[in-house]
């Protein structure tokens, strides 16, 4: 550690500044630029090989691409990227994006999600970016879509490493049935009640084109799979998909 990151350190853990707090740990954070403090920040849980080529997530086997969710249930995805272990800091950074008014912290983390699946085989197909959508109610009662602020990060960090860079679209897909919180839920259950919950407009615009789904977590896959088949149903060429958090297999 050099002299800069270990005063900025100390600052961080001496000095009650009112700049804001680390959402991982609650420390208040001297730094007026940063979003979570050094040590919460160096201790995120990302995630690294091997992972599905499918949908990102972290698979247990070297000898197999692919994991037993996407294998098993043939999940229409073509491609896919997950930025952390759906643990730990990981989940805490996501209650805090969805739950404690802190936007910016998605757009913070799209940049680096969007940095690093920059170096992706298949992103330079993508024609659109769609954040899974939030029902109006949801959408009225939170104030804003946190995977729409994923996005937007993400076609941040993709603009500033790739010289084509996708459309952001959060108009073609809507979220036509308001449906529960779909946490502690199996897979059956949540594809039960997603079932029908998405409707495509301008289904024109989206024929045989390729796009990149965004959403949260990665779960079961359950809403990223029905979300995914409503686009294809609808005459997408293909569906890849991005998330900030993921579950192992």
């Amino acid at each position: 550690m050099n002299l800069k990151q270990t005063l900025l350190t100390f600052l961080e853990n001496n000095l009650f500044l009112k700049n804001g707090t680390c959402p991982i740990c609650g420390k208040v954070l001297f730094v007026t630029n940063r979003f979570l403090c050094h040590q919460c920040e160096d201790d995120l849980p990302r995630i690294n090989n091997p992972t599905c080529r499918r949908c990102g997530r972290p698979i247990f086997a070297a000898d197999r691409d692919v994991c037993i969710p996407c294998a098993k249930l043939n999940l229409p995805f073509s491609g896919g990227y997950a930025h952390l272990n759906y643990q730990d800091a990981g989940k805490k950074l996501v209650a805090a994006i969805k739950f404690k008014d802190r936007p910016h912290l998605g757009i913070w983390v799209g940049r680096q999600i969007g940095e690093a699946i920059a170096q992706s085989d298949w992103i330079k197909a993508v024609d659109f970016i769609i954040p899974i959508p939030l029902h109006p109610n949801r959408l009225q009662e939170r104030g804003y879509n946190q995977s729409q602020k994923i996005a937007e990060g993400i076609l941040q960090g993709l603009s500033q490493n790739i010289s084509i860079s996708p459309l952001l679209a959060t108009q073609i897909l809507v979220r036509s049935r308001d449906t529960p919180h779909q946490i502690g839920q199996g897979r059956e259950e949540r594809l039960s009640n997603l079932t029908g919950a998405f409707t495509v407009d301008q289904i024109e615009t989206i024929q045989n084109k390729t796009i990149l789904l965004v959403d949260d977590v990665l779960t079961t896959g359950a809403t990223l799979a029905e979300t995914a088949a409503t686009l294809l149903e609808a005459g997408a060429a293909k569906v890849c998909i991005a998330s900030l958090c993921a579950v192992a297999e």
